[in-house]
């Protein structure tokens, strides 16, 4: 699909915020809390669509309710000096399913991933010998989630 540039008003806002808050609204109920007619919403949120603005409509999954699982965050540093063995880090990443999120960072790290194991023996297998074994690792340092605070969707401007 093709992004196209659109400049967002308002009611372009307000679609953002109720879709953040329900994915699921069907377009009659989300034209009706925004205020608009649901043939203009439905217009509206497909140009968010086409725009790339919305990118995706998923599940939020509660990891305690499939069972025990074990969270942890791992703060990777990167020797970055041959190309070739960044490629490989970060097509190593992008196929590991317990690899949950992965962003670029500025300050005392190069990456942070966000994982799910099923248990310690996982997180040793996904640390010790999938990413301290990829070259371009030069350390990395893991800590658990003990305890979720706060949990949500990212919010529109």
């Amino acid at each position: 699909m093709t992004k196209i540039a659109i400049t967002l008003d308002a009611g372009d806002r307000k679609i953002l915020r109720e879709l953040q808050r329900n994915a699921r609204l069907s377009n009659i109920d989300l034209a009706a809390r925004v205020g608009m007619s649901p043939s203009t919403c439905l217009r509206r949120t497909r140009a968010l669509e086409e725009a790339g603005i919305i990118s995706a409509y998923v599940a939020v999954v509660d990891q305690a309710a499939l069972g025990p699982s074990i969270s942890l965050y791992i703060m990777i540093d990167l020797d970055q000096r041959i190309e070739t063995d960044a490629k490989m880090f970060f097509d190593r990443i992008a196929r590991d399913d317990r690899i949950v999120e992965c962003v670029a960072l500025t300050g005392n790290h190069d990456i942070l991933i966000r994982a799910v194991v099923r248990d310690m023996a996982d997180m040793a297998q996904l640390t010790m010998d999938t990413l301290l074994k990829l070259p371009s690792v030069r350390s990395i340092t893991s800590s658990i989630v003990m305890r979720s605070i706060k949990r949500a969707a990212s919010r529109s401007p």
